[in-house]
């Protein structure tokens, strides 16, 4: 397995740790309109490559019992020769290690119902995603998914509320825009434990959990995601304070994915705070500033536990963290810009487990694999740094780390043995063409392990010789995962 370098990484934190950091306020700049704009048509399209270098198909996988899983066609457990999904091109996660993918086309409309008082905020998706495919299906699910769709009322002093379908407070990789995307792949912690997909039922290899699924729930493919977004209604406003600029936000969400309604008769809570001061210079998304931001996500989930629709226990599903983000000079040179950034983000419940290895047409496996219990945990974290050396060139690397499963029930299900620790090292440089057309170019060293092995307090040699097959296999399918070099060429109209 490649490791991510230390040298690399340490520099990071060093540049992090010694500045504060910044973002736009993406609160107020996706929810409010200025009064003399009446109504404006806006997109992106984002086309991409992706090469999945050093990634290997699967080899050396046992069955079960523990003997040699021979030929493709003999029998369970057979997934060797396959690429897992971490290897695939998404979402369509053909058994390919490079392709290209429209990875969005978007559409939308925003402005002035009355100015002032109501305004409102629609986008469409016509690409390759998350909103257009269900996760992990490789069929397309829909033409064109409706992504953003809210008005919002500005009638009470301090509190403007929207309502409709819209991003939830939560994490700066998520709130901002796809114009300010500085990195083309998504970070694991978000892309797994933030950004959600929504399955009928819960497996642990191929048996659905007791409780969280049966036979006829449990599936290889999710039935929606969330895309970061949540349909619900949004309290927020922002206050100046000489240089100080302080925003909240309290959201009431379905807790659904954005192609359906509520599920059951609870709601998501969701809540966030940030204060930004104003450094001179720089405007509208790319305005220089320091921004400290906090945000907590609470709902519960259930899934269905037999045939005649009878609904799981209420499993609690808790997302928050914190962060610090800043753009602009801070090392004394005149022209220059920098961005900085450090992200800590902490899941509680409902943690996405199989993705790390599963592929979606291996005949075994594949099923979606779901750690439902708050006790199961992950804590992910994020360092960036970004360099503008002119209006042209930008130079940017980032480091980042999911623990996934650090903490486990420790049941009949999940233990220890789940765990795994993933890091990427992101190094890009991006060459602006023109003011709103860019070509990104990306390298990501990446890393999986699986750090604890599989054991078992019996003495019989079967159950031996099985925890042992357990943690070969672990061992195995992570170290299949290799490297991945994206390009990307963006217009934004």
């Amino acid at each position: 397995m490649k490791k991510v370098p230390n040298i690399i990484t340490g520099g990071i934190a060093a540049l992090l740790f010694s500045q504060g950091s910044f973002a736009a306020n993406w609160i107020a700049i996706q929810g409010t309109e200025p009064e003399k704009v009446s109504h404006r048509l806006f997109g992106a399209v984002s086309l991409q490559y992706s090469n999945y270098v050093g990634c290997n198909p699967l080899s050396g996988m046992a069955r079960p019992n523990g003997t040699p899983t021979g030929d493709l066609n003999s029998g369970p457990g057979l997934n060797n020769g396959y690429y897992v999904n971490n290897c695939r091109v998404g979402p369509e996660l053909h058994h390919d290690n490079k392709g290209f993918n429209l990875d969005a086309f978007v559409v939308g409309l925003r402005g002035n119902i009355i100015p002032g008082k109501i305004n409102y905020f629609l986008t469409t998706n016509f690409g390759m995603n998350g909103a257009t495919y269900e996760p992990l299906n490789t069929n397309r699910k829909h033409l064109v998914s409706l992504t953003d769709a809210s008005v919002t009322l500005n009638y009470i002093p301090g509190a403007r509320l929207r309502l409709g379908l819209f991003k939830k407070p939560g994490p700066e990789e998520l709130l901002e825009s796809i114009r300010t995307k500085d990195f083309i792949y998504l970070t694991d912690f978000v892309r797994r434990d933030q950004v959600e997909r929504f399955v009928n039922g819960s497996a642990k290899g191929t048996n659905p959990i007791a409780g969280q699924g049966y036979a006829g729930s449990i599936s290889t493919q999710g039935y929606d995601s969330d895309v970061g977004r949540d349909w619900g209604i949004q309290a927020f406003d922002s206050f100046n304070t000489g240089k100080w600029t302080h925003t909240y936000a309290a959201m009431i969400g379905n807790g659904n994915g954005i192609h359906h309604s509520d599920n059951n008769n609870e709601k998501d809570l969701n809540l966030y705070f940030s204060s930004e001061y104003d450094l001179p210079g720089g405007k509208g998304a790319m305005k220089n500033g320091v921004k400290f931001y906090a945000y907590h996500q609470s709902g519960v989930r259930n899934y269905i536990v037999d045939a005649q629709g009878t609904k799981s226990e209420d499993f609690d599903r808790i997302r928050y963290g914190f962060g610090v983000q800043a753009l602009g000079r801070f090392f004394g040179e005149t022209g220059h810009k920098h961005r900085l950034g450090m992200d800590l983000m902490f899941a509680e419940g409902m943690i996405l487990q199989s993705a790390t290895s599963s592929c979606t047409d291996c005949p075994y496996g594949g099923q979606f694999q779901i750690a439902s219990e708050r006790e199961n945990k992950a804590k992910g974290l994020t360092l960036e740094y970004g360099y503008y050396l002119n209006k042209n060139w930008q130079f940017d690397v980032r480091y980042s780390r999911n623990n996934l499963l650090y903490e486990t029930i420790n049941n009949s299900y999940w233990s220890d043995s789940d765990e795994r620790i993933i890091t990427e090292l992101a190094l890009g440089t991006t060459y602006h063409i023109a003011p709103k057309t860019s070509l990104t170019l990306n390298y990501v060293f990446r890393d999986s392990e699986a750090p604890n092995a599989v054991t078992t307090t019996s003495a019989n040699p079967a159950a031996i010789n099985n925890a042992l097959v357990k943690t070969n296999n672990a061992e195995n399918s992570t170290s299949t995962i290799g490297d991945v070099i994206g390009l990307r060429l963006r217009h934004i109209f």
